[in-house]
């Protein structure tokens, strides 16, 4: 999560400028110490020249202005990473919704046309992305540090913000906009991949998936205690919407980053989800006995 280990050119530029005014900050301290004792034990400040209208005016209406304007140019520079400029090279697209408290993936251009996930993104290595983000409730923050800067997701309102990870790998990020008693429980997962490798995470994301598991235990309670609200169809957003759950066996974590998809995890969110992370908009299934739950928990992990 650090910025300052920069994985990507925009957040390298955003990088190169906090470098840019720490150094200048320690500078600018030094001068202003180095002053300080001057005028406590210098001698003679009148005779070299050093009078209190040439601090004044050089120092607060002269330097003050021009570092400004540097740190501004070569602040723009930096954003101009962010941006989504048409170029040479083709661009991959990413649609994110935020919602309390978790983040809706749709990959438009898919072949199966439009499908969607949650809480994790998958990228080709070494292209540029564009992800397109809007909030569905609170004003919300997209945040990757090492692949670039914060873009706000608002309700009724759509940002682009542009990304690349020049390697496969898997990068955190989180909603750095406080939007409610689980903020700091909205994890964000990008998995950057090689070009064979993304076909193949996708394809896990194939519609087949769920008439293929119809028949199995645990479908029948799914579709009436669930279904309501949850997809197994990676094109079906959902009523709610909930989280698509197509992909579910295969997703690192379960509750946007609450509990790592470990054996036996999936059970334990469906009975205490409430208690790990209070106040999501799933309601308690108290009313459901052991069985139901494990028979559930067991159609959806499926096979992994």
């Amino acid at each position: 999560m650090s910025a300052l280990d920069p994985a990507g050119p925009a957040a390298d530029a955003l990088a190169g400028v906090w470098w840019v005014m720490l150094g200048g900050s320690f500078l600018i301290l030094g001068a202003v110490v180095a002053l300080a004792l001057y005028a406590i034990y210098g001698r003679g400040a009148r005779r070299s020249g050093i009078t209190p209208r040439l601090l004044i005016v050089g120092g607060g209406l002269v330097f003050t202005p021009a570092v400004l304007a540097a740190l501004l140019i070569w602040g723009i520079g930096a954003g101009h990473a962010l941006l989504p400029l048409p170029g040479e090279r083709e661009v991959y697209r990413i649609e994110v919704r935020a919602h309390q408290w978790w983040w809706e993936v749709t990959y438009p251009d898919a072949e199966d046309g439009p499908l969607h996930a949650a809480n994790e993104i998958h990228i080709p290595a070494g292209r540029p992305v564009d992800i397109t983000v809007r909030a569905e409730d609170v004003i919300h923050s997209f945040w990757v540090p090492r692949l670039g800067g914060k873009i706000d997701a608002l309700p009724g309102h759509t940002n682009v913000i542009r990304l690349e990870a020049p390697a496969a790998g898997v990068y955190r990020g989180q909603c750095a906009e406080f939007c409610g008693a689980q903020h700091s429980r909205m994890a964000l997962l990008i998995e950057a991949h090689e070009t064979e490798a993304l076909e193949e995470r996708l394809a896990l994301l194939s519609p087949t998936r769920e008439s293929d598991s119809a028949e199995a235990p645990g479908a029948a309670a799914f579709q009436e205690h669930c279904a309501v609200c949850h997809s197994l169809d990676p094109r079906t957003r959902g009523a709610t919407p909930a989280p698509n759950l197509a992909d579910l066996p295969h997703r690192a974590t379960l509750g946007a980053g609450t509990l790592p998809n470990a054996e036996g995890a999936l059970l334990r969110w469906l009975r205490d989800h409430q208690d790990l992370k209070p106040g999501n908009r799933m309601p308690r299934h108290d009313h459901l006995d052991p069985e139901t739950l494990e028979a559930i928990a067991n159609h959806l992990e499926g096979p992994r």
